[in-house]
C-alpha cells in the first residue's frame, strides 16, 4: 500500500481545508472532515470513521473563498492513534471550473509541494 502512494501522478500540497464527505450508495453517510494533503488528482483527509476501500464518495471542499465539488474513490484508509481515520481518495469527476479553482488554491503563496 505504501508503494502505491509513492507512485502518485500529481504534485501534492499540505493544505487544511474543511471537507463534507458523503458516502454514496447503500448505507449513505455524511460527515465533516479536514484535508491534510491535496493535489489535482486527489486528497488525504481525516475522517471520524472508515468509508471502505473502493467506495465512491462525494466531497465538498471549502478552499479559500470557494467550495469545490468532486466525486472520488477511496484508495486507502488507515486508523490513526486517536481513533479517527486517514482517508486517501482519487478524484473521479470534477467540473472544469472547480478544477481551476483547486489549481488556484494550490498555488497559494503559503503552500509548498510535498515530497
Amino acid at each position: 500500500m505504501e508503494e502505491d502512494r509513492d507512485r502518485r501522478r500529481f504534485v501534492r500540497f499540505p493544505a487544511e481545508f474543511a471537507v463534507l464527505v458523503r458516502r454514496l450508495g447503500p448505507g449513505e453517510t455524511e460527515n465533516l472532515g479536514k484535508t491534510e494533503v491535496v493535489g489535482q488528482g486527489g486528497c488525504l483527509f481525516i475522517h471520524p470513521q472508515p468509508l471502505g476501500l473502493e467506495e465512491t464518495v462525494e466531497l465538498l471542499i471549502s478552499t479559500r473563498g470557494s467550495v469545490l465539488k468532486a466525486k472520488a474513490r477511496v484508495a486507502y484508509e488507515s486508523r490513526r492513534e486517536d481513533g479517527r481515520y486517514d482517508i486517501g481518495v482519487e478524484f473521479l469527476a470534477m467540473s472544469a471550473e472547480d478544477q481551476e479553482k483547486l489549481r488556484q488554491a494550490l498555488q497559494g503563496s503559503e503552500l509548498t509541494p510535498q515530497d
